[in-house]
């Protein structure tokens, strides 16, 4: 049973991406996901939080809270890699910029493919990173959905109008399809844990990443709160990749991005859901 439903929490990733990028495609034309990234000056603050800061950020965390080898390079892997499609939802949370959030997420994501195999080159001695593989599984699950999607909007938006609100739905349902199953069967990974610090790094990672992503987010409240979620939400599918390929036989690699990718989930929820409060406030 636990196996299957394994295999169902896998599928359920798969699908909420999938619907997601598609519902994101039918909601926005393309030059909507381009105007906001024509300001240069914050996307270079926002390829610098992510690329830049954060990794030393988390050199500065790992000195201050040293870890086991297992646990340090599974909080490494999700340092290197941005550009999560999960942060699309915590932006509709907070009803803010999903156009800029799409945009960035696929600029992060673009750079991730390069930057992971450099980063981990250097930070990890030794270990191989198959970029193509990276590559595939981004485009598969991400461009071209969004490119269907966006192309269907162009092409016959009437269409896409009545069933972006269904994907839409899918999505929401398979959000929290994934939370449930992923917190029950690795309650495990989460105990086996606790104190190694493991916990209280992966937290502090996350926070500090928010913080670095929405200080550097510009005058707007709308883009602060995106660089926020988009620096915070780190991309756990590039770094599963690169530690099924390289540390499948080390528990505490795998548990440690699990850990990282429950808290990340869990902390920006409940941040988006404050930040959508104070929206609807106004």
């Amino acid at each position: 049973m636990e196996v299957i439903l394994q295999q169902f929490a896998n599928l359920s990733v798969l699908i909420y991406i999938i619907t997601t990028m598609i519902s994101m495609g039918l909601s926005f034309f393309p030059q909507e996901f381009i105007e906001p990234l024509k300001d240069k000056k914050l996307i270079l603050k926002a390829l610098a939080a992510n690329f830049i800061i954060l990794p030393i950020l988390t050199y500065l965390i790992l000195q201050l809270i040293p870890l086991e080898q297992g646990l340090t390079i599974g909080l490494v892997l999700m340092a290197a890699g941005a550009g999560s499609p999960f942060m699309l939802k915590m932006v509709q949370f907070m009803k803010a910029d999903m156009a800029f959030a799409v945009g960035l997420m696929l600029i992060l994501s673009t750079v991730t493919l390069f930057y992971m195999p450099l980063m981990l080159s250097f930070l990890l001695p030794g270990v191989s990173v198959n970029p193509a593989s990276i590559a595939l599984s981004l485009i598969v699950l991400i461009f071209i959905p969004l490119l269907c999607g966006t192309l269907l909007k162009y092409r016959y938006p009437h269409i896409a109008q009545s069933i972006q609100p269904a994907f839409n739905q899918i999505s929401n349902i398979f959000i929290m399809v994934v939370v449930v199953l992923y917190l029950g069967l690795n309650y495990q990974d989460f105990l086996a844990v606790f104190g190694t610090g493991a916990l209280i790094s992966a937290l502090a990672f996350i926070l500090i990443a928010f913080l670095t992503g929405y200080l550097l987010g510009g005058p707007s409240p709308g883009t602060r709160s995106v660089l926020g979620m988009g620096t915070a939400i780190r991309n756990s599918s590039a770094a599963f990749v690169v530690a099924l390929a390289n540390f499948s036989s080390q528990y505490n690699v795998m548990a440690m991005i699990i850990v990282v990718y429950m808290l990340s989930i869990i902390s920006m929820m409940i941040i988006s859901g404050e930040m959508g409060k104070r929206t609807n406030a106004y």
